[in-house]
């Protein structure tokens, strides 16, 4: 959409360019004369010499230009606030011969003028110069700059000083070393220059001008070009350090010289000058949890608002390849970071942060006191962890723990009709049942022991030769109470309180200071890979019918609407659908799964599930049709199975004193009653189309798993729950791994020759975003209501609230929280 306004931008302005009259001309402005090679200038002079470079961020800031000649500073100044794709610099000039004083105003702006999906590193831009309050009379300058690849840049600037002579310009750069790994840092560039205008009543073309320009070391910038034309030479010089650009730029002839020092603070950072760096901290700020989809909080028309301490998972990875590639940051601290949502996220988390070190850079950890899921985490990456001496590891394996009301129910007089497919589909089990059934022992025992076996082989990885005793030993001998228990155990690298951790961090590791914030380096990359969009749609939370927030609900109305604008979006080649959901509505789900067919057969293009923390029931039913299914090991999978729970109260009512009295005509009018016990009939009805649902969930996984017959499918199917891990083996997914896994599957299928990028097409960008801390400390610690008792019955009441209409549901019998570390 960007390329395309200034597509726009550009026909509606051309009539301007054609009809423009005025008195001023750019030949006659200073910095107009300086020989800069408009094809690769990437200063604060940018907007004025060639607009079109805008668009590569290089000149964005604010500085300060003033002109020196004949030993001296005369009174002629320049000031440039560059803001992004537009800029505005103010010029003042006073003539000592004239004794005159001129104003000059120039609003320039630029960028890529199509989407690189289209046609990449082809950049328009435009500026509109004018004296004085005479804004009507000004001069545009026209730009196009074209960079087919890394070693050549290609400029033209169309200038119309006066309505019947514009001047043009080309110019071409060429960068020979740009292939030559060891040497292309050094951007040593070869520049011509030449000019076609108007001189004596007709045009001709000047002599051209000769240039070169190279970084040999970081920061110290060096340009020099001669014009065949004026017999004068260009001078360029900077030192580059920080955000702060420090330079000149002048030219010397037979008669005269002049210079042009200036400063430039820029919006980028430059590399470590002369490549001299002190080895910093990053210390990655986690202070709330990590979730697979950050979606707004609140929608108020068209703004959204988002809770400032959350962070989805791909926002904390893109800070992990930030810091690997930054060259300051040697390592990163994270003290007291929040947990992920569920042990997936934790491995995908796992996975971005041993990317990051196989830079050789450096992970630690400090705690004041660490969960079980955080120390398994932490014991996988950490080059260290230290605990503060007070503080205790609440390591000691895991557990699921399911309360039961079926006695309760019973003595309230609530009776529970429990409709499953299998008796592996216990979701309702807890309203059902007085205990745990055979039949989920056994699932909960077989799903314990994969994550379990991952937790062993993931601590034995990352700290096993450290500890004192096996991962099992160790995990059997937790909690861990005191910060010496933990030590001797071989648990922790040391004791000590938050504020020793720099001078801990120095003696260990050699590592100066910390850094908050990851520099935002400039990006000297002449020419793009074309790109290849692929729509990221995120289907988190319960399935349910109607409309609801991306991001929150898994509404069909709004997932199909995403997933139809998609879909039918050429630009797209592809689809990932991120689920993170425990199913719900049978219905919604085979509404969404159906528009995920019409992508593939319809449209003809791939869809990939990538499965994060739990993708079971409904959440597994939108997935089985997709070309690749890619999970975490411990995402929690499969339960192919249905389940109907309904509530009656006739006891409830005899108690209470209720009677209820009926007129009906048809034999079901009344069908679903809470005041009176079903009949038998009813009751046959209901498990018919229970069997009916779950045959149509088994055919539906049966048709989109071609590597399963419908018998292997019915076998692991059944309401049974797996992990990651068991699904690869049964083949109910292709591949173990995160959004990255599936973004390789997605390269294989589309066979495309540019490079893939990932677009989330779930939340709309139009209108304005915020965020705020939303912090409720003010109601659960006030000792009348405990945060984890609002957490329940909020989501209580979400079931209750979306699932009120539903007699069918796809749903998970297992939730995340129910594991407990």
């Amino acid at each position: 959409m960007k390329g395309r306004i200034w597509y726009i931008a550009f026909l509606l302005l051309l009539p301007g360019l054609l009809l423009a009259d005025n008195d001023i001309s750019w030949e006659a402005i200073n910095l107009g004369e300086m020989d800069f090679p408009r094809a690769s200038v990437d200063n604060l002079f940018t907007p004025l010499v060639n607009p079109s470079l805008l668009g590569t961020g290089h000149s964005g800031g604010l500085g300060w230009a003033h002109t020196f000649s004949d030993e001296a500073f005369r009174n002629h100044y320049w000031f440039f606030a560059n803001l992004g794709d537009f800029s505005y610099s103010y010029e003042y000039d006073r003539d000592p011969i004239l004794d005159k004083s001129f104003n000059y105003h120039t609003l320039a702006t630029g960028g890529e003028l199509f989407p690189r999906h289209i046609f990449p590193n082809f950049y328009g831009g435009l500026n509109y110069r004018w004296k004085n309050n005479k804004f009507d009379e000004g001069a545009f300058r026209t730009a196009f700059t074209y960079r087919p690849n890394a070693l050549a840049s290609l400029a033209f600037n169309w200038d119309n000083p006066y309505k019947d002579s514009p001047a043009y310009h080309g110019s071409v750069a060429l960068r020979p070393f740009a292939f030559v790994p060891s040497i292309k840092d050094y951007r040593l560039e070869l520049s011509a220059d030449i000019d076609y205008n108007k001189k004596d009543g007709e045009y001709k073309f000047n002599e051209p001008v000769i240039g070169l320009n190279t970084q040999i070391v970081d920061g110290i910038k060096l340009g020099a070009s001669y014009n065949l034309d004026t017999e004068s030479v260009w001078l360029n010089f900077s030192l580059n350090m920080g955000n702060v650009s420090l330079g000149s730029t002048g030219i010397v002839n037979s008669d005269n010289y002049v210079a042009v020092p200036y400063i430039h603070l820029t919006e980028k950072s430059f590399p470590p000058f002369l490549g001299i760096k002190d080895k910093k901290w990053y210390s990655m700020k986690l202070d709330g949890p990590i979730q697979t989809y950050k979606s707004p909080k609140f929608v108020i028309n068209n703004l959204k608002i988002y809770e400032d301490k959350i962070q989805s998972i791909d926002e904390v990875k893109d800070l992990l390849k930030q810091a690997k590639e930054d060259p300051v940051i040697e390592g990163i601290l994270l003290q007291n970071p929040a947990s992920t949502g569920s042990f997936a996220l934790q491995q995908e988390f796992t996975d971005a942060i041993k990317d990051f070190k196989e830079s050789g850079k450096k992970v630690v950890f400090y705690y004041d006191n660490i969960s079980g899921g955080n120390y398994i985490f932490a014991s996988s990456v950490a080059d260290a962890i230290y605990l503060n001496p007070m503080g205790m590891i609440d390591l000691r394996g895991i557990s699921i723990t399911s309360p039961y009301f079926k006695e309760l129910l019973d003595n309230l007089g609530i009776n529970v009709l429990n409709f499953r497919s299998h008796k592996y589909k216990d979701a309702g089990n807890m309203f059902s049942e007085p205990e745990m059934t055979e039949a989920e022992r056994e699932a909960y025992d077989s799903l314990l022991q994969s994550i379990y076996d991952q937790i062993i082989a993931t601590i034995q990885e990352g700290r096993g030769a450290k500890l004192k005793f096996s991962v099992e030993e160790t995990i059997d001998n937790g909690p861990y109470f005191e910060a010496q228990d933990a030590l001797n155990a071989g648990l922790i690298d040391g004791i000590i309180f938050a504020d020793e951790i720099n001078s801990v961090l120095k003696k260990q590791f050699g590592f100066n200071a910390q850094e908050k914030t990851l520099a935002d380096y400039v990006d000297y990359t002449w020419s793009y890979p074309k790109e290849t969009p692929i729509a990221v749609i995120y289907a988190c939370g319960n399935i349910v019918m109607g409309k609801g927030t991306p991001g929150t609900k898994i509404a069909s109305q709004t997932t199909v609407d995403l997933i139809r604008k998609a879909r039918q979006d050429p630009k797209y080649k592809g689809i990932i659908l991120r689920v993170d959901s425990g199913g719900g509505s049978a219905q919604a789900s085979d509404i969404i799964l159906r528009e995920l067919q019409l992508a593939q057969t319809v449209n003809k293009k791939p869809v990939v599930v990538s499965m994060s923390g739990t993708a079971a029931s409904g959440g597994y039913y939108i997935s089985c049709g997709a070309d690749r299914i890619i999970a975490e090991p411990s995402t929690i999978t499969g339960s192919i199975g249905v389940v109907g729970l309904v509530f009656t109260f006739p006891r409830l009512y005899d108690k209470i004193g209720i009677n209820w009295s009926t007129v009906k005509k048809g034999e079901h009018a009344d069908f679903g009653a809470t005041y009176r016990d079903w009949t038998d009939e009813e009751k046959q009805l209901m498990t018919k189309t229970i069997e009916y649902t779950y045959d149509r969930f088994v055919d539906k996984v049966d048709e989109g798993r071609k590597n399963l017959t419908r018998e292997q499918v019915d076998a692991v199917a059944q309401g049974r729950v797996w992990t990651g891990a068991q699904a690869k083996e049964n083949g109910l997914i292709d591949d173990l791994g995160g959004l990255d896994k599936a973004l390789e599957h997605m390269q294989e299928l589309t066979k495309a020759k540019g490079k893939l990028v990932l677009e989330d097409a779930t939340t709309s960008k139009s209108g304005f975003s915020m965020n705020m801390n939303f912090n409720l400390n003010g109601i659960t610690t006030n000792n009348i209501i405990s945060e984890s008792m609002v957490n329940e019955y909020t989501a209580l009441y979400d079931w209750w609230n979306d699932y009120q209409k539903e007699s069918v549901l796809m749903l998970c019998p297992l939730s995340l929280k129910d594991i407990e570390f």
